[in-house]
């Protein structure tokens, strides 16, 4: 097993209640160890095992909270 960190951009997160349900949502995964939302400005933090990008993405999108792509991402790599 191999510990990685996944630091992504969202949108929609306005309110404790959105930090609330992405840290749920995302420590009901046994193999995820730790979750930082920064609600100003929509960056999350993901530790843990073996973790896949587009599961997370897929999951956080489904629950209303989609990748902002022109977010940290965007600057980081451009």
């Amino acid at each position: 097993m191999k510990m990685n960190t996944i630091t992504l951009s969202l949108k929609n997160i306005k309110c404790d209640g959105c930090v609330k349900s992405i840290k749920t949502a995302m420590e009901k995964h046994t193999n995820i160890k730790e979750v930082n939302v920064v609600k100003e400005t929509g960056a999350v933090t993901i530790k843990g095992e073996d973790l896949i990008n587009s599961n997370i993405i897929e999951e956080l999108t489904a629950l209303g909270y989609p990748e902002n792509k022109k977010g940290l991402f965007a600057k980081m790599f451009s």
